[in-house]
């Protein structure tokens, strides 16, 4: 099941939910859910993409004049910290998913 949403920009934004035959076990979540940034030597385009159209900010310090900043923070919560592996918790009415912490090494 899906919806597309189009954003102020004009670009789209989807809300997917799936349904999965098999149960994912907690230590297989890391190998599914993945929140890195494309290789630009692998994929220039999709790099090009998420790193222009993905990824939130500039704003707090580097910029109070960002559409997301209300009274001096963040409205959107950033920026937040660095994860060592995957969680998912419940905030207000959003699932917030925090990716695995990867160095150069491990890729």
């Amino acid at each position: 099941m899906y919806s597309v949403e189009w954003q102020k920009r004009g670009l789209p934004h989807a809300h997917i939910l799936l349904w999965l035959v098999d149960k994912i076990r907690p230590d297989e979540i890391d190998s599914i859910i993945s929140a890195e940034i494309p290789d630009e030597t692998v994929d220039p385009k999709l790099h090009a993409v998420v790193t222009k159209h993905m990824i939130h900010g500039p704003c707090g310090l580097f910029n109070y004049n960002s559409p997301c900043m209300v009274d001096g923070k963040c409205s959107k919560r950033y920026p937040r910290d660095l994860l060592a592996e995957t969680i998912t918790e419940m905030m207000d009415t959003h699932c917030i998913v925090g990716d695995q912490l990867r160095t150069m090494g491990d890729q």
